[in-house]
């Protein structure tokens, strides 16, 4: 099969690899839509052969195929594997991170905190930009009938990190939530605050970005160059401030920005 590695320097290259074989408790997926996500960006705009860890203990091995948004359609499964964990011709999402399984993150469900370090296919495991990939069965997530396979890929990483970021803030109908960063977490965020009732401040330096922020739904957008985040988000709000703030962006101004804009007793999500 052909996968595409990225090198660094802004270059990738499309390389043969074999194709993969499952192991008892794993799964071959034939890729139909693999997400470009911002994390991915690191990789292909490092220095030359990139390797080694990155953020968060994320180990990077150097020619490894990119891609961790996967979604398709599995074709092989290993020996171990029950069909009530995954069939050939279902549909698939992906879950992108392994762990050891042992530690207490893992057993708790939050493999991408594990103690050994995660390995995220795309980055230490190869990835989904090729035409297979395989994956242990206890990553993968059926995809329902009525969604596409581009919108699984979506899902698959950023739809789905924004969403459980408005889980964890615990987002109610009414409130008003300010989203720092409209890249596609924070535009994810947007869309899916509105469609629970609440009222989205969306803040970015992208004129482009703030007008896709208002096309999904949001009530204000703010241009965080040329206004005081904070200051104008309190003039929204009475002086209180946001009763939830999301930064999506991983700037350390938005993350200041993010505290400071919440209103007392609110919740601040990074």
């Amino acid at each position: 099969m052909r996968g595409v590695v990225f090198t660094g320097d802004r270059k990738l290259e499309i390389r043969e690899f074999a194709d993969p074989t499952p192991g008892p408790r794993d799964v071959v997926i034939e890729i139909k839509a693999s997400g470009m996500c911002g994390s991915d960006l690191h990789t292909y705009r490092a220095a030359a052969n990139p390797g080694g860890e990155v953020a968060g203990g994320v180990k990077r091995v150097a020619g490894t195929i990119a891609g961790h948004e996967p979604c398709g359609v599995v074709v092989a499964v290993g020996s171990a594997v029950t069909e009530q964990e995954a069939r050939v011709g279902q549909r698939v999402m992906d879950h992108h991170y392994d762990g050891c399984g042992g530690c207490k993150h893992c057993r708790s469900g939050w493999t991408q905190m594990c103690l050994d370090g995660a390995v995220v296919y795309g980055s230490g495991g190869n990835g989904a930009h090729a035409n297979y990939m395989k994956v242990p069965v206890h990553t993968v997530v059926p995809l329902p009938d009525a969604l596409s396979f581009e919108t699984g890929a979506a899902i698959s990483c950023g739809t789905g990190t924004a969403w459980g970021a408005l889980k964890r803030l615990n987002l109610q109908g009414g409130e008003t939530i300010a989203i720092f960063g409209q890249g596609p977490v924070g535009l994810s965020a947007t869309q899916l605050a509105v469609a629970m009732g609440a009222r989205v401040i969306a803040l970015d330096v992208s004129d482009e970005r703030r007008k896709l922020a208002e096309d999904f739904g949001a009530e204000i957008t703010i241009d965080a160059r040329s206004n005081d985040p904070v200051e104008a988000i309190r003039e929204l709000t009475h002086g209180e401030g946001a009763h939830k703030t999301l930064d999506c962006s991983s700037a350390p101004v938005a993350r200041q920005a993010t505290v400071r804009s919440v209103r007392s007793w609110g919740t601040a999500c990074f």
